[in-house]
């Protein structure tokens, strides 16, 4: 409570200096200068745009500044007498951007007036950030999905994250899982994962059905970034929703996506039935129709905007044919959303502002397979009923204190869930003795209660000292995840007596011995996890103009972490991210720039690390029967035998029976990044450029379990380890291990990205834009991040990459004895290549051309390398897949298609067309949008796992995974007025 006592006061303290928050507006800046190019200080500037007039006065140098312009284009007129009128149309100013003009004015009478013919410039002279800003011009007049996560691909250094989900891309070679995300100044990450929204490890990120419509601008901050960012090693992810202004607009809307004019989908074929992707998509349908509306409440002073837009969303699946479902043909699973937002900006005085705005996607999912595996049984007892999605508010003050002091703070609260309602409540059992292996009983794993909270208190604010521009400011996060879990069934009485709580997940193992077996999986012996999280940073940073040409950018910012859970709890400070960045105006005419950035960036760890590690999460992971009643265990000593050639005498394992031990010097993840650049305007409105960046991570956090994988097979070293028990810490060299007799060791881990950008950006002028992009890149090394794509893990910090120490001879000379398979030693430094998001080549191209007699046409390309192969055999201890490589990273298998060390070149064509009819005032615009127009089904991804449970095989090994989409078709039908 005194903790957060003096979180409070500090903010207040903060209040009382100066501010400036989380980008949800740009700026607009200059000078004013006479024939002689001296500035002439009293000039007033007014600013003119869809909320009204800022008005400001040059200093006695002639510079002026006009903050917390929401982002749209703007006209400036300057006057001072003496002198002739000046004005400059059409300034648009993007999110986050700062417009910096040069103005000269002309001695003569005010009645005269002078018009600056060139137009304002583009680039952000100030700024060291890459990445992308795009707009909702874009979204509505290019081929671009509906919701949020599809308009992050047209930015340079975005590419897919592969088994994280299309909703949770790579952004400059992170994981899906290692990404910001911030909707008019709300932090909307995912407190339990780090995903964008809702999210579970079983459904990936749910919801989050913003549409475009809802959307002004979308900042995609890739690298470089400032001081006052942090809580990612991906990117940032900045959006803001519409305003209101002095003018009432809106639009009533409709989308239909039939699946009757989808291509065909190209069926996956698999010889087993143990993997989800066995079920085939045979079409999909996303329609919806919502409305916007916006305007004045008084003029110049109390705007509104507000938005729905209900979207109904059907998959249909088929079950395979050797899997007894398929008798029920095509099953549909439906997923309603109901997206919503509003926002109200007050105008207190010309100088001081209030927004609030109020965002969020509730929504559900019928009875049915919600999973594509419940489609893999006997019987309909897989299905379930699903509600998900979450609430945002934020309440942001802005305000000009004075001309040299910005004040901006607000209070904002983030909150989204997903529970899960299974069908039926029995035992999940997986038939590992036939071909194809049978699951019957009830789904298994499931969760009855995800729910992230957030409250987020932030001040900022900016001080104008001479040459300098100083910032600094507050964050305080106040965040609760709860997460309960459940398995089907009853709970179950263990070969130790102890009884668990939830129900089981049981294999059928054939035996030598006793013909067959009964395994349960996995049991919990608690499912309640109840966490918090408090985070604290700040930062200061400084932009000090060095002349006409050169600006630096020194900046710092620490960060503090404690996360809380139900048995123990464990806090990272003395986190301190320096950065420095500098800009130079090339050509001296502020239409260019070099640039350059170095800066540290610390990992925010989510709250599934105090759920896992710091609360009770007792669990089995082996507890082996005689019957399917699971009443009659199997003694400890008896062997039994699943391949007739490896012998288990130990049958029960038990994990996570107490909270994990943290190292008392461990510290946070972090990774240092170099930028460098250059931009210029090459013709009006278009923005050329070319950058590199380069990305280590210095040091990592993750639980590790100190003992080789064979000393919990051999009897003389596996008395005592009956289960692995965790420890947090940083990895490397030098970490501590047991029986070092077997020469193991840990190794520091490698993660190198390098990249290098050439971009073109023309924004809407002369009736066209476009965004187009081709990024080179290299991402190499042994760890991928939070996310785990070779065993689809989303268990950020404590992924099972460290379980075991990595380099340990002993797993393939001592472990072949026992079946295993693969070398444990390319988990690390021997095995470092191509990560699974390692994609060299991308090229994208985004844009539109509108013809004066109101039709419109835009494309959209986006061609990438496929994703490095990789064959992964089952990890020994846990019999879980695609844990052990058989090869260094992307040394490449034989696949149905041939030998391959990377999935095909992908590529996607899609066309946009709309036609407006005009109708007096308003505009009915009818329009066609063709993604995938050739229908190209490329190969996605192959099936890379050699083993489907430890020791069997996987008879789908080489096969095709995933083919890409079909061609789909959208309609639409927009009335704007």
């Amino acid at each position: 409570m005194k903790g957060r006592m003096f979180i409070v006061l500090a903010l207040m303290l903060a209040l009382a200096s100066p501010a400036l928050a989380q980008e949800t507006t740009g700026a607009i800046t200059g000078s004013v200068v006479d024939s002689q190019g001296l500035g002439i200080p009293a000039a007033t500037v007014l600013v003119t745009g869809g909320q009204g007039a800022k008005e400001a006065l040059t200093d006695a140098q002639g510079r002026f500044r006009v903050p917390f312009l929401v982002p749209g284009s703007y006209s400036v007129r300057v006057t001072l007498d003496g002198f002739k009128t000046l004005e400059q149309g059409n300034v648009v100013v993007r999110l986050g951007q700062t417009i910096d003009l040069s103005m000269e004015m002309q001695v003569g009478g005010l009645a005269e007036t002078v018009e600056v013919a060139a137009g304002a410039p583009i680039v952000d002279m100030t700024s060291t950030t890459a990445g992308a800003n795009l707009s909702s011009e874009l979204f509505q007049r290019a081929p671009v999905g509906r919701r949020l996560a599809d308009t992050l691909y047209l930015a340079p250094g975005v590419s897919s994250s592969g088994m994280v989900g299309e909703m949770n891309p790579s952004i400059t070679g992170g994981s899906g899982l290692e990404n910001q995300y911030v909707v008019d100044g709300v932090n909307i990450t995912n407190a339990g994962y780090g995903a964008i929204g809702s999210y579970s490890i079983v459904f990936g990120s749910l919801g989050n059905g913003t549409p475009f419509d809802f959307m002004d601008q979308v900042q995609v901050k890739t690298a470089g970034y400032e001081a006052e960012y942090g809580q990612s090693t991906g990117g940032v992810v900045n959006v803001i929703t519409k305003s209101g202004s002095n003018t009432f607009n809106g639009s009533a809307f409709a989308y239909f996506q039939p699946d009757a004019l989808e291509g065909d989908w190209t069926p996956v074929v698999s010889e087993s039935l143990s993997r989800s992707e066995a079920v085939n998509t045979t079409a999909t349908q996303l329609n919806d129709a919502g409305f916007e509306i916006g305007g004045p409440v008084l003029q110049n002073r109390v705007f509104f905007f507000g938005a729905i837009d209900p979207q109904w969303e059907t998959r249909t699946f088929l079950a395979p044919e050797n899997a007894p479902l398929s008798s029920l043909g095509e099953v549909d699973r439906d997923r309603r959303v109901f997206a919503y937002s509003a926002k109200g900006t007050f105008q207190v005085a010309d100088n001081h502002r209030l927004d609030a705005s109020f965002f969020g996607d509730p929504s559900e999912g019928d009875i049915g397979p919600q999973r594509r595996t419940s489609l893999l049984r006997d019987e309909t007892t897989g299905f379930s009923d699903l509600t998900y999605g979450g609430h945002s508010q934020v309440v942001k003050y802005e305000a000009a204190m004075t001309p040299r002091w910005l004040v901006e703070a607000s209070f904002a609260r983030a909150q989204n869930s997903i529970e899960e309602t299974p069908e039926f409540d029995e035992w999940q059992f997986t038939d590992r003795r036939t071909d194809p292996i049978r699951t019957t009983g009830g789904i298994g794993f499931y969760e009855v209660g995800n729910d992230g909270e957030n409250f987020q208190y932030q001040a900022k604010s900016t001080h104008y000292l001479g040459d300098h521009q100083v910032r600094y400011g507050l964050l305080f996060e106040d965040i609760k995840y709860d997460n309960t879990i459940e398995r089907t069934g009853p709970p179950i009485t263990l070969p130790s007596g102890a009884v668990t709580v939830t129900g089981a997940q049981v294999d059928v193992l054939p035996d030598v011995n006793f013909g067959q077996i009964y395994s349960v999986t996995r049991a919990n012996l608690s499912n309640v996890r109840g966490t918090e999280q408090q985070y604290l940073s700040f930062f200061v940073q400084d932009t000090w103009r060095v002349g006409n040409r050169l600006t630096i950018k020194p900046g710092l910012r620490y960060e503090q972490q404690e996360l809380v859970g139900n048995l123990d709890s464990f806090k990272w400070d003395g986190n301190w991210a320096p950065r420095i960045g500098a800009t130079y105006d090339l050509l001296g005419n502020g239409r260019s720039k070099l640039y350059a950035n170095w800066g540290r960036f610390f990992a925010k760890i989510p709250n599934d690390l105090a759920a896992r590690a710091l609360s009770n999460d007792a669990a089995v992971t082996r507890a082996d029967y005689f019957d399917a009643a699971l009443t009659q265990p199997i003694p400890d000593g008896v062997a039994t035998s699943t391949d007739g050639e490896s012998f288990i005498t130990d049958h029960e394992q038990l994990a996570g029976l107490s909270s994990s031990d943290f190292d008392p010097d461990a510290k946070s993840t972090y990774l240092d990044e170099a930028l460098v650049g250059f931009e210029f305007e090459a013709a009006p409105g278009l923005n050329l450029g070319v950058r590199y960046t380069r990305r280590r991570f210095g040091r990592i956090l993750e639980d590790i379990g100190t003992a080789p994988m064979v000393a919990y097979f051999l009897p003389e070293t596996a008395d005592g380890l009956g289960s692995v028990e965790y420890f947090i810490t940083n990895p490397d060299e030098d970490t501590v291990v047991s029986f070092p007799e077997f020469g193991s060791s840990f190794e520091k881990a490698i993660h190198d990205y390098d990249a290098v950008e050439l971009t073109a950006d023309k924004r809407l002028s002369d009736n066209w834009q476009v965004m187009g992009s081709y990024r080179w890149s290299r991402l190499h090394g042994s760890f991928e991040g939070f996310f785990r794509n070779d065993n689809g893990q989303s268990d950020p910090a404590i992924t099972s990459l460290f379980d075991f120490p990595t380099n340990d001879p002993s797993y393939s000379t001592v472990g072949r004895q026992f079946g295993f398979l693969g070398d444990i030693r390319f988990l690390g430094e021997a095995g470092a290549g191509p990560l699974p998001n390692d994609r060299p080549h991308q090229v994208k191209v985004y844009g539109n051309y509108t013809f004066d007699m109101g039709l419109n046409a835009g494309l959209g390309l986006n061609v990438g390398s496929g994703r490095p192969l990789t064959a992964l055999a089952s990890n020994p201890a846990y019999r879980s897949s695609g844990e052990i490589p058989e090869t260094p990273r992307g040394a490449g298998f034989e696949t149905l298609d041939g030998f391959r060390d990377r999935t095909p070149v992908e590529a996607t064509f899609d066309v946009h067309l709309d036609y407006a009819l005009r109708l007096g005032g308003q505009r009915l615009v009818l329009l066609f949008d063709s993604f995938n127009l050739f229908d190209r089904q490329g190969v996605i991804d192959y099936d890379n796992y050699t083993q489907s449970t430890f020791p069997s095989d996987n008879p789908d090994f080489g096969r095709v995974l995933q083919y890409q989409n079909p061609r789909q078709v959208r309609f639409g039908i927009r009335f704007q007025f």
